[in-house]
C-alpha cells in the first residue's frame, strides 16, 4: 500500500469530483466563450494554448468536432487513448525499470570507484579517473589505465552512466509534451514538478529523478492534492534534495524506538537513534558528511513553497515543530550497504521493534524520530507516535485555507495571467476547499470561469523556453526522431531541463523569460528549426500547406502565419514581420546578434558547479576520449566526424524556411 493510501486514514472527508461539481456543471453546461465574443474555433485554440502545448495541424478542427466541453472532460478525467504515445516511448527502456532497478543500474561515480577499490580493481591511492587536473595537457598513462579499469568493472557489473538516465528522462518529457493525447496531464506534470522541484544538480537526488516524476508526480496531477503532497514528501528525491534524510531527533530527546523498547522493559539506549550504529548495526546514510540532528530545510519549504505560501501565517516555531514531526523520514543507502540495511530493518520488525516502515528506497526510522509531543499551527500531536506525526502534518497543511489560496494563485498564474483577478482566485479557492483539494475540480472551475476567456487573459502568457520548443514542433507537425538537439536548444534558451537549483522551480511569469538576449535566442531557435538545423527534428513545410505553393513572399508570410498561429488577429504581426521577410540581410544580422548560450537569460543559482546538458556532456566526453588516445579515442573521433558531417551537409535555407523561421521566432508566437 502506498504512503498516500496510508495517509487517507488522516483524511476526514473524501469527495468524488463529479458529485461536488458546482451548479450548472453538467451534461448541458457550456464553456462561456461565446459571452467573451469568441468563435468556437477561437475558443478551441485558446483551450489548446493553455490546457495543452498548443495545437498540432488539424487539431482545432478535431476539438470543435468533438465539442469543447467533451474534450475538456476527457482531459480532466484522463479518458484518452494514449497508446500511440506509449508506443513511441517504448524504446526508453529505463522508464519501465523499478526504482530499485534504477538504483542498482545507475550508481554514482564515487560509489563505483569505492566498489572497484573494495574489489581490488583499483588501489586505494589510485588517481581519480577523468579529465586531467588544470594545467596538465593530457591524462597520464596511470590515469588512463584507471579509467579503463573502471569502465571494464562497470560493464562487468552491468552499471550504466547516469547521463543515460537523465537523457531518457528528458526524452520522455519531450515526447510526452509533443505526442501525448493527454495534453493536460503533460502540462500539469511540468507544473507540479516545478511546484515540488528537485534538481538534477544535486548529486544525491539525481538518480531518483526519473522515479520521482514517474511514480510520485505524474499519477497524481489530476487527483487529490493531499495524496500528491504525501507522495512527493515521502520520495527519496525530495528527502535528499531538502536534506530531510539526515534529520534526526536532537540529543537527549526520546525516540519512538526508545519508547517502544521501554514498554517492553528494555533499558534506555537499545532503541537509540541508530543512524550511527544502533540498532542492529544499521549504519546512517552518509551524505556530504552533513551533521546529524534536526534539519529544518524540508519543513520550511514544505510550508513556504508546497502548501501555505510565504504569507501563510506560520511561525519559526511551527517550522521547528514540523521538522520534528518529519525526523526519521529517510532513505536507504545505495549499493550493498542499502541491501544490508534493508535486511536489518526486516530483522528489527521481526523482533517486535514496531514503528519502522520501508517502501522502495523510503524508510521511516523509529530510532531517529522525535517521539515527544508537538504542536503545529495550533494542533497538538501526542507523544509516542512515529510516521503518523508527519502524515498528520501533511493532512493538516493540505486542508488549510491558506494552502487553497496559495495553490489557487499559482494555478491562476499558470493558466490565466501573470496577475490573475482576485475574483478568479476566490472562485478557485472555494472549489479547492469544497472538493477536499481535488485538482480536477479546481481546473474545471477555472475553465468555466469568465476570467479565463476574458480578452485581457488571451495571448497574454509568455511561453517558457520548453513551451516555445514544444509548441513550435507541434505547430509544424514535425517528427522528433532524436530529442538531443532539441533538449540542448531548450537549455540554450534558458531552461535546462530538471536543472533549476532553487526549490522554487522554474517561474511561470513573463519577467523571468523576457529580455533582449532571450528573445534573440528564441528567434535563432525558430530559424534553426525551420531550416532543418535542429538535428533529430524533421518536418515538411509544403505538406503543412497541403503542397500549395504561395504566390509570393508576402503570401507565404500570411499563409504560414495563419497555419502556425491559428485563430489570431495577425494584422499587426504581419506588418512587423514584413520588413524581415523582404530584407534577407536583416535575418543575417539577427542571427549574428543572437547569443550562443542564451546570454542574459535567467540562470538557476549554481551550488554544484557548471551545468552540463546531455549533448554537452556527450561532446565533452568525446573530446576527453580523443585526448586520451587508444581505441576509445578512435571511436570518439568517428562519432565527432559524423556529427560534423550531419551539420555541414545541410543545404542553405530556402526563402520559405526563412519565413517560417521568422514566424516561429516572432513575439506573437511567444504568446499563448
Amino acid at each position: 500500500m502506498s504512503i498516500a493510501r496510508t495517509a487517507q486514514l488522516w483524511t476526514l472527508v473524501l469527495v468524488c469530483a463529479v458529485s461536488i461539481a458546482a451548479p450548472g456543471w453538467g451534461a448541458e453546461a457550456k464553456l462561456p466563450w461565446a459571452a467573451a465574443g469568441l468563435t468556437e474555433r477561437q475558443a478551441a485554440a485558446h483551450l489548446l494554448d493553455r490546457f495543452a502545448y498548443g495545437p498540432r495541424p488539424g487539431e482545432i478542427d478535431r476539438v470543435v468536432d468533438k465539442g469543447l466541453e467533451t474534450w475538456l472532460e476527457e482531459q480532466l478525467q484522463g479518458r484518452v487513448d494514449d497508446s500511440e504515445f506509449l508506443a513511441r516511448v517504448a524504446m526508453l527502456d529505463i522508464w519501465s525499470m523499478s526504482s530499485e532497478e534504477i538504483l542498482k543500474t545507475f550508481p554514482s561515480p564515487p560509489r563505483v570507484r569505492r566498489e572497484a577499490q573494495q574489489a581490488g580493481v583499483l588501489s586505494a591511492d589510485a588517481p581519480p579517473p577523468g579529465p586531467p587536473p588544470e594545467g596538465q595537457s593530457a591524462p597520464s598513462a596511470e590515469r588512463r589505465e584507471q579509467s579503463r579499469k573502471l569502465q571494464e568493472f562497470s560493464r562487468e557489473k552491468g552499471y550504466r552512466n547516469q547521463r543515460e538516465l537523465l537523457g531518457q528522462l528528458m526524452a520522455h518529457k519531450l515526447f510526452q509534451a509533443v505526442y501525448s493525447q493527454r495534453q493536460l496531464e503533460a502540462v500539469l506534470t511540468d507544473f507540479w514538478f516545478n511546484h515540488f522541484n528537485v534538481s538534477m544538480t544535486d548529486n544525491q537526488s539525481r538518480v531518483h529523478l526519473l522515479a520521482y516524476e514517474r511514480d510520485a508526480i505524474r499519477p497524481g496531477v489530476l487527483g487529490s492534492f493531499h495524496e500528491l503532497l504525501v507522495e512527493t514528501a515521502a520520495h527519496p528525491a525530495m528527502l535528499t534534495y531538502l536534506d530531510n534524510a539526515q534529520s534526526t531527533a536532537k540529543e537527549g530527546v526520546r525516540t519512538t524506538a526508545e519508547m517502544k523498547m521501554a514498554e517492553l522493559g528494555q533499558p534506555r539506549g537499545n532503541g537509540r537513534r541508530g543512524l550511527g550504529s544502533r540498532p542492529g548495526g544499521m549504519q546512517r546514510p552518509q551524505q556530504n558528511n552533513r551533521p546529524r540532528g534536526l534539519n529544518e530545510n524540508f519543513a520550511r519549504e514544505l510550508m513556504e513553497l508546497h502548501t501555505l505560501g510565504v504569507d501563510g501565517g506560520y511561525t519559526q516555531e511551527d517550522v521547528i515543530e514540523v521538522a520534528r514531526a518529519f525526523t526519521g523520514w529517510s532513505v536507504l543507502p545505495q549499493g550493498p550497504q542499502g541491501a544490508r540495511a534493508r535486511q536489518q530493518m526486516e530483522r528489527m520488525q521481526a523482533m517486535g521493534m514496531v514503528g519502522f516502515t520501508i517502501r522502495d528506497a523510503f524508510i521511516f526510522r523509529a530510532d531517529a524520530h522525535d517521539a515527544e509531543p508537538k504542536k503545529v499551527l495550533g494542533r497538538k500531536l501526542p507523544a509516542g507516535r512515529g510516521i503518523e506525526d508527519g502524515l498528520e502534518v501533511l493532512e493538516l497543511l493540505a486542508s488549510r485555507p491558506e494552502t487553497a489560496g496559495h495553490l489557487s494563485h499559482k494555478l491562476a498564474v499558470r493558466f490565466v495571467s501573470d496577475e490573475p483577478p482576485a475574483t478568479l482566485e476566490k472562485r478557485l479557492t472555494e472549489a479547492y476547499l469544497s472538493s477536499g483539494g481535488n485538482i480536477s475540480v479546481v481546473l474545471r472551475s477555472l475553465a468555466y470561469a469568465p476570467e479565463f476567456w476574458a480578452d485581457d487573459a488571451r495571448r497574454q502568457k509568455i511561453k517558457s523556453p520548453f513551451e516555445v520548443a514544444v509548441s513550435a514542433v507541434r505547430a509544424l507537425g514535425a517528427e522528433v526522431t532524436d530529442p538531443g538537439d532539441l533538449v540542448e536548444w531548450v537549455s540554450r534558451m534558458g531552461e535546462p531541463l530538471y536543472a533549476y537549483q532553487a526549490p522554487t522551480g522554474y517561474p511561470d511569469r513573463a519577467d523571468a523569460w523576457v529580455n533582449t538576449g532571450s528573445l534573440l535566442t528564441r528567434m535563432n531557435f525558430g530559424l534553426n528549426l525551420a531550416t532543418g538545423r535542429v538535428l533529430g527534428v524533421e518536418h515538411d513545410l509544403a505538406a503543412l500547406n497541403r503542397n500549395r505553393e504561395p504566390a509570393s513572399l508576402e503570401d507565404a508570410l500570411a499563409t504560414y502565419a495563419a497555419l502556425l498561429m491559428p485563430e489570431r488577429d495577425l494584422e499587426a504581426t504581419l506588418e512587423r514581420l514584413q520588413p524581415m521577410v523582404s530584407d534577407p540581410e536583416a535575418l543575417n544580422r539577427l542571427t549574428e546578434a543572437a547569443p550562443d548560450e542564451g546570454a542574459d537569460t535567467p540562470a538557476p543559482r549554481r551550488r554544484y558547479g557548471q551545468l552540463r546538458t546531455p549533448q554537452m556532456e556527450a561532446d565533452n566526453e568525446m573530446m576527453a576520449e580523443m585526448r586520451a588516445g587508444g581505441p576509445d579515442a578512435q571511436q570518439a573521433q568517428r562519432r565527432m566526424r559524423r556529427r560534423m558531417r550531419e551539420m555541414s551537409a545541410l543545404e542553405p535555407p530556402s526563402p520559405l524556411e526563412n519565413i517560417v523561421g521568422v514566424i516561429l521566432g516572432s513575439p506573437e508566437f511567444q504568446r499563448q
